[in-house]
């Protein structure tokens, strides 16, 4: 030790010397831990982690372990894990958690300027994709000797972290093994089922399970769901925005936000006969024959209220985090459905969209501990005993948020089917945007075509690249 300790007053004088004499470099700081009998020693070294706080799930006011609030079994299993990982592999996990915005700003600024910052950080997605195209986060090949992130089970599926992608490597990741920690997405679709058995009806699970639950039901489930007396609506057939509802029908019949043509290049998917077919049903529900059976006053809570106060059988979430933090807290009895599926795609077909993850985690460029950061994060982040697998996951779930297993079952699956459409970019307002323009959908599509091509061109085909290239395919 004492010898370790006197190569690193060298190397610090050195460095002292060099700054002295050149311009400041990127700081090197590289520890020889040491690997005996399968037991990985990092040396005291400690690894600064900034963890994000305020999401769908949780106020910037709750006290939280890793995502999880405080005083709850999640809660004590990371706390448990900390105390381990810090233990076995002889290191200290700095945690400090943040709510403030201009923390991230401070961040993408200082690891530009090439200043350590933190060794690992998390946040929503999109804050983090110009410093990935700018090559100061750490790309997930970098990691592989320490951390195997192919391992999609405990990293996130590679369709769920196309956002983090860019020309030929991954730059983030989510915990994907951790119950809960990383499931966001957009289109959930939510049933009230104590107004469907007051309606003596039958339960659009048993549609979903028989293969039946099809654009064609869900016109006769919207006129059976929807009551009115005395000329007074008692509640709706369907909450939604238009947006939500003109995705979930593109989705739900195959959309793709790009498709790889035979030249090889990546082309919208908006122009395939089948998107217009699901424009023309969606436009005939939500403004048509059936318009009146849905409450159209938009806003991202209002089908979380309308469901919570038995005003509407059907609610779409905008944000799938609303299931486990409000719908489940609120309602005695609901159950989770997909968008019901058109004609093009078979029966049970599940799709929905993401425009950001909530809880990515990225490591920059500045760390001066790579290897350490890695390997510590890869003993924090693995599975918990007790929910070894997918399945176990669900089994929790079921006991702790949902009335029926097969609701854990659609949760996820919608998740790990979900697509990237990019907040606030053509290839997401083209999902939505052209219901509530009340444009003709030809239209719309050959007003809209040129501007997303070029955008599929610049910002999504060096992802679809990406995946390819990391993957092989």
């Amino acid at each position: 030790m004492k010898k370790a300790v006197k190569m690193c007053l060298v190397i610090m004088m050195s460095i002292i010397v060099f700054v002295a004499c050149a311009p400041q470099e990127k700081e090197i700081f590289d520890v020889d831990f040491t690997f005996e009998s399968d037991k990985t020693d990092l040396e005291g070294v400690t690894v600064k982690y900034m963890r994000r706080t305020g999401d769908q799930s949780f106020s910037a006011e709750d006290e939280q372990v890793l995502g999880y609030a405080v005083d709850t079994m999640l809660a004590d299993l990371a706390v448990q894990r900390i105390k381990d990982v810090q233990e076995n592999l002889n290191c200290i996990l700095d945690i400090s958690y943040y709510s403030d915005g201009s923390v991230v700003t401070n961040f993408r600024m200082s690891i530009a300027a090439g200043v350590y910052f933190c060794d690992v950080i998390s946040g929503t997605s999109d804050t983090f994709r110009d410093s990935m195209k700018a090559g100061t986060l750490v790309g997930l090949s970098e990691l592989g000797e320490y951390a195997d992130f192919h391992n999609e089970d405990k990293w996130g599926k590679s369709n769920v972290l196309e956002i983090l992608y860019w020309n030929d490597d991954a730059f983030g990741f989510i915990p994907a093994a951790w119950p809960t920690a990383s499931v966001s997405y957009r289109g959930l679709t939510v049933v009230n089922e104590d107004l469907i058995n007051a309606l003596n009806a039958e339960d659009p699970r048993d549609l979903y399970e028989n293969g039946k639950w099809t654009w064609g039901t869900f016109r006769e489930c919207l006129e059976k769901y929807y009551v009115e007396e005395g000329g007074e609506v008692k509640h709706y057939a369907l909450s939604s925005s238009g947006d939500d509802v003109g995705a979930n029908y593109l989705l739900s019949n195959g959309f793709k936000v790009a498709l790889k043509g035979t030249d090889g290049k990546y082309h919208s998917g908006i122009t395939e006969p089948y998107a217009l077919e699901a424009m023309d049903e969606a436009n005939y529900v939500y403004y048509g024959a059936l318009s009146h059976t849905i409450d159209r006053r938009g806003g991202n809570t209002t089908p979380v209220e309308a469901l919570v106060g038995g005003k509407t059988v059907l609610g779409v979430m905008h944000y799938v985090e609303y299931v486990t933090s409000n719908i489940a807290k609120q309602m005695t009895n609901f159950g989770l459905l997909p968008w019901p599926s058109g004609p093009n795609v078979e029966p049970g077909y599940m799709a929905c969209h993401y425009t950001n993850l909530e809880n990515v985690l990225v490591v920059p460029q500045t760390t001066p501990h790579l290897e350490a950061t890695a390997l510590t994060l890869d003993a924090l982040y693995a599975p918990f005993e007790q929910y070894p697998d997918l399945d176990s996951v669900k089994d929790l779930l079921y006991h702790t948020y949902f009335f029926d297993r097969r609701d854990a079952d659609v949760y996820f699956g919608m998740f790990l089917s979900t697509q990237f459409t990019r907040l606030g970019a053509p290839t997401n307002q083209a999902l939505g945007e052209w219901i509530t323009s009340r444009v003709a959908p030809s239209e719309y599509i050959e007003s809209h075509l040129e501007k997303l091509e070029e955008y599929i061109e610049e910002e999504v085909a060096p992802s679809k690249i990406a995946i390819e290239i990391v993957w092989g395919e």
